[in-house]
């Protein structure tokens, strides 16, 4: 037996991501625990009935989205009617997600999850990971005959 160095790989051994079953499991873990915290984010923001970040800053979000996503889409091939409308679905959209996923870690952090009960949180992380991976197969088969 020839002892190898730090960097010799056995060509019989899968990476992390090469094995099927934990990419997918992974990639809907991640995908819940963004969703549950968007819902515990939604919940923060309806409970307090107030924003968990300054208006200036979800402005100076909404404007960089805003930007980005017209730009993108008229490099798509949009007029500029609708590369205004879409950059402004665009910078809506993300200052949503953030707004929410900052409620979220708020919510978690001021101890929210003891209020609601770990049972109903694991729950829901294990909804979000079967309704993620639906979403998931059902955009790339949508996709997969889309691009051949």
């Amino acid at each position: 037996m020839v002892a190898g160095n730090i960097n010799s790989r056995n060509p019989n051994s899968q990476s992390l991501f090469e094995n099927t079953f934990l990419r997918t499991l992974s990639i809907a873990l991640l995908m819940s625990i963004f969703l549950v915290d968007m819902g515990l984010g939604l919940f923060n923001l309806f409970s307090t009935k107030s924003s968990p970040l300054p208006s200036a800053f979800m402005l100076m979000i909404f404007a960089v989205m805003f930007i980005g996503g017209m730009v993108f889409y008229e490099r798509q091939g949009l007029n500029t009617l609708s590369s205004l409308l879409a950059g402004a679905f665009a910078g809506f959209g993300f200052s949503f997600v953030f707004v929410t996923l900052v409620g979220g870690v708020q919510f978690i952090l001021g101890g929210g999850i003891s209020r609601l009960g770990w049972e109903q949180v694991i729950s829901a992380v294990a909804a979000c990971m079967i309704a993620g991976i639906i979403m998931i197969k059902a955009l790339y088969n949508k996709l997969e005959n889309r691009f051949y």
